[in-house]
């Protein structure tokens, strides 16, 4: 089946440089919680299908592409900007109100991106993309611009379409700006554009001709940048709070150079492409780059404040029987291990704001979730609750008061857990019904959002819907139950606190 692909409601040359209105500057990147998939049928591990491949033979380096130019209508109520914080969803394949709601075909495939006001409770639509698009959708900070990821296909038209795009809602234009075939470079997984905390521009992951590198993209395309410009593979770059710095990791110790011919090259015909390195920081203005730890990581860092970045081990590989959580200073030089020296698998580090404490699940026999400090001194735990491999998630309210724990991937056994910051006192729940995924706060303090799954008797996948409550809890309200089709949720946007 050919999947249906937006029409443009206007085509503008390609030639016109695109030149967006000043934008309203934000001063931190909200985390994006990754969308929950309805089913909740329990999974231990999650097998990678992605087989990561390096090559001796050359492939053309992404360039800015600038086309497939459309016109949006954007909803008055956000071309100026938005003043409170906003939540970010999707409702996929929604079906009308005549149709049988119990029948697995789906009457679309389409997916309709959503932002909700929670002062409000009313809901903005942004955009109708293919259902293939799935949960890559990457606001920006402030809300007022949007990348997205189509999959290379025909539309109706007859025009090749898919790449990365771009929407700015304050002049109601879409874009395609990279024409790419994934998001994975050279197969590596858990990759996606990053926006800078002021919104103005993103760092990404491409693959150049042997190696993959890291690019910063202004949204209006006057800068095309290659900040790790070097023969090793660079990935999973991530911005500092006050975006002057990008951490990443890279092989570059152990490889030098993916080039054929150059001195201590990697390149030989069935090379596999590296999914692990050590960190590293670039100043994305002036280039200096230093390497911050010798510990190998396979995963994307995380910022916790301007000087420090927190990494784990044993990330990517599913099969891995340990990993471990850290804390690098990247002043001093200086790397602690967080997580206890037990061989025991520490998933879904959650820190709290200036990195002073660590949530995290500890999947040892039996599982518990582990409170920390910054030292690595264990402070609380909850042995009551036991969460699967890649089943746990949790989120800290912007002033500490509170830790919301729910489960990930569609494996929600429980429902919501509330902790206050002093050892881990329960404030709110473990309420039967709804059963919770996902928690987040919004970057203003106020509201605590989450994906609620409602059990009915004899049905095995209940109903997900996005509910949004005060940060304590309390007061949960579904915001997407007069939707009918599948809801993901992708994360806060608008003013931090």
């Amino acid at each position: 089946m050919t999947t249906p692909t937006p029409e443009p409601t206007a085509t503008l040359t390609p030639s016109t440089t695109y030149t967006p209105s000043p934008e309203p500057t934000a001063t931190s990147t909200p985390t994006i919680t990754p969308s929950p998939e309805p089913s909740l049928t329990p999974t231990d591990t999650l097998t990678p299908t992605i087989t990561p491949t390096a090559s001796a033979t050359p492939v053309a380096t992404a360039v800015f592409t600038n086309d497939q130019w459309t016109t949006v209508t954007v909803d008055p109520a956000l071309t100026d900007g938005i003043s409170s914080s906003w939540f970010a969803f999707i409702n996929a394949n929604e079906r009308a109100a005549t149709e049988n709601l119990l029948t697995p075909i789906p009457s679309s495939e389409t997916e309709t991106i959503y932002l909700a006001d929670p002062s409000t409770g009313d809901r903005v639509r942004i955009i109708d993309l293919p259902y293939s698009t799935g949960d890559r959708v990457y606001w920006s900070p402030d809300g007022m611009k949007m990348l997205y990821f189509m999959e290379p296909s025909i539309a109706s038209n007859g025009m090749q379409v898919g790449g990365l795009y771009l929407l700015d809602l304050q002049v109601g234009i879409s874009l395609r700006v990279l024409n790419i075939e994934s998001l994975s470079p050279r197969g590596i997984p858990e990759h996606r554009p990053v926006w800078s905390p002021d919104s103005s521009r993103f760092a990404i992951a491409l693959p150049t001709e042997y190696d993959v590198d890291i690019y910063v993209i202004a949204e209006d395309g006057s800068s095309f940048l290659n900040v790790t410009s070097n023969g090793s593979f660079d990935l999973w770059p991530a911005w500092s709070p006050d975006g002057r710095d990008l951490a990443f990791v890279s092989d570059r110790a152990t490889c030098p150079s993916w080039i054929p011919g150059d001195d201590g090259s990697c390149a030989t015909i069935d090379a596999t492409a590296p999914m692990s390195g050590r960190l590293y920081t670039v100043d994305v203005e002036t280039g200096d780059t230093r390497q911050v730890s010798e510990v190998v990581v396979d995963g994307p860092p995380t910022w916790i404040t301007n000087s420090q970045v927190a990494f784990s081990t044993g990330v990517v590989d599913v099969f891995a029987s340990e990993s471990h959580i850290y804390l690098a200073d990247v002043t001093s030089g200086t790397v602690r291990q967080i997580s206890s020296d037990d061989q025991d698998i520490n998933l879904a580090p959650a820190w709290a704001s200036g990195g002073t404490e660590v949530l995290y699940y500890e999947a040892s026999d039996p599982g518990q979730v582990v409170l920390r400090d910054r030292q690595g001194n264990r402070l609380a735990s909850l042995d009551d609750y036991t969460f699967p491999r890649y089943g746990f998630a949790a989120a800290w309210s912007p002033d500490g008061r509170y830790v919301a724990i729910g489960g990930h991937n569609g494996q929600c056994p429980y429902g919501l857990i509330v902790a206050g910051e002093d050892n881990l006192q329960i404030v709110y729940g473990p309420a039967q019904t709804p059963r919770v995924c996902d928690p987040s706060y919004s970057p203003d303090g106020r509201w605590l959002a989450f994906a609620g799954i409602t059990y009915v008797a004899g049905v095995d996948d209940g109903r997900l819907d996005v509910y949004i409550g005060q940060p304590n809890g309390y007061s949960a309200q579904n915001q997407t139950g007069s939707l009918r089709g599948e809801i993901r949720l992708l994360g806060w946007v608008g003013p931090q606190q």
